[in-house]
């Protein structure tokens, strides 16, 4: 009987500490990263689709002819990842903005359960500008990553993020560091409103240290809607910032511009997972 006892009681010890089901969002919200990742083996690729023009761009009779922006040009990424061990992950991206190729490791240190109360994750990595006229090529970054989830259907997240050489600016000819040291916590917020359907929010507050030749700036956000399918994820959104890197969100600016919280982007990216598909 004692036996069985101990046996029940090391049985409900386990269980406070094994992570609860997360919501399936995958390892990025729409931009920012996520404290999720999928399991042992896992390879993944991901695109991403910015297009430039704002929605609310022109007159309407400009933004009927461009298709609120469908016409414009688009900032684009594609990026491939691969989970090397149950908490480590590796991420290669590249995005036609400066030819920025980043590279980067996430480690989740650990996973909200019964008996722990949030998920901790701890992201850096490196960003090498290769386009030409371009000083300042190289940035380094860490982030970590907590969240929060509420019930079986919401999650919240905030991820302090410390970059150098971040942001770009024009010098003469050339294109040059708008930040030495950059820090910022940009927070999100995912709410699933049927299976495999989510409504995901992004914030990054207005950097306390952008100069004031910015003429203020605002703070960036994203809203979109996410499709949980398999091993696929469809994500449409819109957001007044074309930053998908940590060394772009993390200043409010974007490409040597201050962020105007009125812009309307329209955007979306696709994953799609190879594996034993774990959200």
């Amino acid at each position: 009987s004692l036996c069985l006892q101990l046996s029940a009681f090391s049985l409900c010890a386990e269980d406070r500490y094994t992570p609860i089901p997360t919501v399936p969002l995958g390892d990025a919200l729409l931009s920012l990263p996520t404290s999720h990742i999928p399991t042992e083996g896992t390879w993944e690729v991901k695109f991403t689709h910015r297009f430039n023009q704002s929605i609310d761009q022109g007159s309407f009779s400009d933004r009927v002819h461009s298709l609120w922006g469908l016409d414009s040009n688009a900032d684009v990424g594609i990026g491939f990842s691969y989970v090397v061990s149950r908490d480590l992950q590796a991420t290669f991206m590249r995005s036609n903005v400066n030819d920025d190729i980043e590279s980067s490791l996430k480690y989740v240190v650990v996973q909200q359960a019964p008996a722990i109360p949030f998920s901790l994750a701890l992201r850096g990595g490196m960003d090498w500008r290769t386009e030409r006229d371009v000083v300042d090529r190289t940035s380094f970054f860490g982030q970590a990553i907590v969240s929060r989830q509420i019930g079986t259907r919401a999650e919240i997240f905030a991820i302090p993020t410390y970059v150098t050489n971040a942001g770009r600016a024009v010098s003469g000819t050339k294109s040059v560091a708008l930040f030495k040291h950059a820090f910022n916590v940009p927070v999100g917020a995912a709410l699933m409103v049927r299976p495999g359907l989510s409504v995901v929010a992004e914030l990054i507050p207005k950097n306390r240290n952008l100069p004031s030749k910015m003429n203020g700036g605002d703070f960036g956000w994203a809203l979109g809607l996410k499709r949980a399918i398999g091993g696929h994820y469809f994500e449409i959104l819109l957001t007044n910032s074309n930053a998908t890197h940590a060394d772009q969100y993390v200043t409010s600016t974007y490409q040597g511009s201050p962020l105007n919280k009125s812009d309307i982007h329209l955007g979306f990216n696709i994953e799609r997972r190879f594996g034993r598909v774990r959200h």
